[in-house]
């Protein structure tokens, strides 16, 4: 009974000590209008660094794939937790940062440019869920990637395309991938002009990184931006793309033929003209002289016009637009056979194509078949 209350009066004793200094202590953090701010930690925005809150090993599979997404980083091949667990350890280790921002929506979401091209504006990238190939198009002047975030996807009904939609940056007021004067004619050679190619030649290196293959990735734009993303993809030295898209450009406004940038890996890089025969702001001559300047250096350059097209584009213009990509996309049958057949299962989901029945790779690859 005497120890019982030796500890009691020690528990009042202590009582009011500790909460004296809960109290004391608390008005050390910031307050906020509900009270003090307490820094947090999610899983998907934990990274290396940061001070993981648990072993990734227990976060549910839904967490491992929104933190691979958020990095985009492949993760519809994984059928095993312990895959997407090995791939965000190894973005982990690799500190691996985050690309697509944690408000973004389904359909949109933006990733900041490194500070060399800070001057760009912003980048929205749409994913999608069975990712064949990437389509990196540049708007045109005094508009942004905002303008193209709904209308470009429906226009073309490539559900298997990730779209990158980059904005030029603010010059004079506007939105602008070279100077305002170039408007009026553009030297492949000024700066504005070279800065902007180097500003795609980075968002092609970011799909590479991501392991999407060369043939795969694609660059197109329209007006001003179309003239950028001829001479980008023509004079990208790194790997051989799928094609260019130029629509209703030019490759300068002020008349001439002067020679593009070729690197050895896009010599021969397709290229698909498109222009409207009733534009009253790039006249169709300036398409056409872009075609006839690239098939001149030997680029298998094609030209389309379409007879009361404006400085705009017509459901015309988008199916063919949207041939020249699938045509481009489709798979080699050679290189189906070399996938295994977990790879192929993987393939056929992401296309929405369903497995049921396929036990032996035969199967899977006849069902593959239909992506060739």
């Amino acid at each position: 009974m005497r120890t019982f209350r030796r500890c009691a009066v020690a528990v009042l004793v202590a009582l009011p000590l500790r909460s004296s200094w809960s109290f004391a202590n608390l008005n050390r953090f910031p307050q906020g209008p509900q009270g003090p701010r307490v820094r947090s930690y999610s899983r998907a925005t934990a990274g290396a660094g940061e001070g993981l809150p648990e072993d990734v090993s227990e976060w549910p599979a839904g967490e491992l794939r929104k933190y691979l997404e958020q990095r985009s980083i492949r993760h519809k091949d994984c059928f095993e937790k312990i895959e997407l667990v090995d791939r965000v350890k190894d973005a982990i280790a690799r500190g691996v940062p985050k690309t697509l921002a944690d408000t973004a929506s389904p359909e949109a979401s933006n990733a900041k440019a490194p500070r060399r091209f800070a001057q760009f504006g912003e980048l929205v990238e749409i994913p999608s869920p069975a990712e064949d190939g990437v389509f990196i198009f540049l708007h045109g002047f005094g508009d942004s990637a905002r303008g193209f975030v709904s209308r470009l996807p429906n226009l073309l009904q490539l559900p298997s395309v990730r779209y990158v939609l980059p904005t030029a940056p603010s010059l004079g007021g506007m939105r602008s991938w070279f100077t305002q004067a170039a408007l009026g004619g553009a030297a492949p050679s000024s700066v504005a002009v070279q800065e902007s190619v180097n500003y795609v030649h980075h968002l092609i290196r970011q799909q590479l990184a991501r392991g999407v293959p060369g043939k795969k990735i694609f660059v197109g734009g329209f007006s001003q931006g179309g003239c950028i993303a001829v001479q980008a993809a023509l004079s990208f030295p790194d790997a051989t793309l799928g094609g260019a898209v130029a629509a209703s450009t030019f490759l300068s406004l002020g008349g001439g033929r002067s020679p593009v940038t070729l690197s050895d890996a896009n010599r021969r890089l397709p290229v698909l003209g498109c222009h409207g025969e009733a534009d009253g702001v790039v006249p169709m001559s300036a398409g056409r002289n872009l075609v006839e300047t690239l098939r001149s250096q030997g680029v298998p350059a094609e030209f389309k016009s379409y007879p009361s097209m404006g400085h705009t584009y017509c459901p015309e213009e988008a199916r063919d637009v949207t041939d020249f990509l699938s045509q481009r996309l489709k798979r080699d049958p050679r290189e189906l056979a070399a996938m295994s057949a977990k790879e192929l299962k993987a393939l056929l989901l992401e296309n929405g194509i369903s497995t049921l029945g396929c036990f032996e790779k035969a199967d899977l690859l006849e069902r593959a078949s239909a992506l060739v």
